[in-house]
């Protein structure tokens, strides 16, 4: 089939990104499977293969686990922030959306549900080899029943293409109901882009009315927080804040445009002056720099007490 060869991925490599890099091998593997199910006559294999609603989710699950997979990388990031998280997710959440579920667009823009649809049009698969034997695949547009699906995919799952673009829309909604629930505090992440010049617009009045916005959503959420846990939250002086504002991203955009917020943070801690200007705004900051983005250092750092402290050696 002329499809390039595929070496064994490493443990260390797909630790976090397996069940991706799974799903779109296989896909790209898929010709090469169903010609030789079909001519060693395992037909019950092949039978299985061939049902159109089975192709049709392995691709969009292809696709739709490579978006996650993007999103899990810039996690595994070194030194990553808040800011930049927020701007991930929001993207990954959005490219969601946009290729599954508009009306009038479905899957357009993907790589592997939009060849599978354009190759399909015609109720089966055609491939041709490298001798130039063509080899046929003809869908079968049946339901699956499997006691084992939840019930609202049984009943989604009738063999048609309308029922597995139905299927993808309530698949993909429910993924993003679980990154809200998964990450509540997405608005503060968001917000936090106020200490991040990189994401400051060039017009003043614009600028000026998101920092506005950014900080009644920081403080919203701090105080939240107090609220729940105590004295264990710092408190900031909402007043204070407020008039030291505008004169503060003013400075910060000046003398760091373009920045993110840990290279801004170098530029602006090494200024005295702007300590003694801008107190509760720079206490707001540090609250924002450590934050923590992800688990990731903390995995790494387990990793590498691991290789030192082996079992010989906790036994000298």
């Amino acid at each position: 089939m002329e499809i390039e060869s595929l070496q064994v991925l490493q443990i260390h490599g797909i630790r976090w990104l397996s069940r991706g890099q799974v799903v779109e091998r296989l896909v790209r593997l898929m010709p090469a499977i169903l010609s030789l199910w079909k001519r060693e006559r395992k037909n019950s294999w092949y039978d299985k293969a061939r049902i159109f609603s089975v192709q049709f989710c392995l691709n969009m699950l292809a696709d739709v686990l490579n978006e996650l997979n993007n999103l899990n990388k810039k996690f595994q990031e070194d030194n990553v922030d808040v800011t930049s998280l927020g701007i991930a997710i929001d993207h990954t959440l959005n490219s969601l959306k946009r290729y599954f579920c508009k009306s009038d667009s479905f899957a357009e823009g993907v790589v592997h549900l939009t060849k599978f649809l354009k190759d399909s049009k015609d109720g089966f698969l055609e491939n041709v080899d490298k001798e130039g034997n063509t080899h046929r695949h003809d869908l079968l547009y049946i339901p699956i029943h499997d006691e084992q699906l939840p019930q609202p995919m049984a009943t989604c799952i009738d063999g048609s293409l309308q029922s597995c673009i139905q299927l993808t829309r309530n698949y993909v909604q429910a993924l993003i109901e679980s990154f809200n629930s998964r990450f509540p505090d997405l608005h503060l992440f968001n917000a936090a882009r106020l200490f991040s010049p990189c994401h400051y617009p060039s017009d003043l009045y614009v600028r000026e009315n998101n920092a506005k916005h950014w900080l009644e959503i920081l403080f919203s959420h701090l105080q939240h927080k107090t609220c729940n846990e105590g004295e264990n939250v710092p408190t900031f002086d909402v007043t204070a804040c407020e008039r030291e504002l505008y004169q503060f991203i003013d400075v910060v955009y000046l003398n760091g445009e373009r920045f993110p917020m840990k290279d801004a943070w170098k530029v602006f801690s090494q200024t005295k002056d702007w300590h003694s200007r801008y107190p509760n705004m720079l206490k707001l900051w540090q609250a924002m720099l450590v934050i923590p983005a992800s688990t990731v250092a903390c995995e790494r750092g387990f990793s590498k007490q691991n290789m030192i402290k082996d079992i010989r050696r906790t036994r000298l």
